[in-house]
């Protein structure tokens, strides 16, 4: 064995050690990657979660909806009791109008 062939096995050993390095840290860095997604993910479903909370449940859109039925139907009945308040205010206004 001489120098050039000790030479030429450090040179092959320095560029198979310097692609093995490569290639981990390739690896490193697409783990890095998917952990920040990961971690952006679990962001994003936590507050996904947080915002869910505060939607109402079917129960309580039930209860929503027969309160706004009960709430038209007495509106409906004060219109209908304004009625003969309006017709009397018309007539108060055409006798003044009238008789001025």
């Amino acid at each position: 064995m001489n120098i050039e062939q000790l030479n030429f096995g450090f040179g092959t050993m320095q560029w198979v050690v310097i692609g093995v390095i490569g290639i981990y840290s390739w690896l490193i860095g697409r783990q890095s990657a998917s952990a920040k997604e990961m971690l952006e993910l679990r962001t994003r479903i936590t507050t996904l979660e947080a915002e869910m909370r505060q939607v109402p449940n079917h129960n309580q859109l039930n209860e929503l909806m027969g309160r706004l039925e009960r709430l038209d139907a007495k509106m409906e009945g004060v219109a209908d009791t304004m009625q003969p308040v309006i017709r009397q205010l018309e007539r108060i206004n055409d006798y003044l109008l009238q008789h001025k």
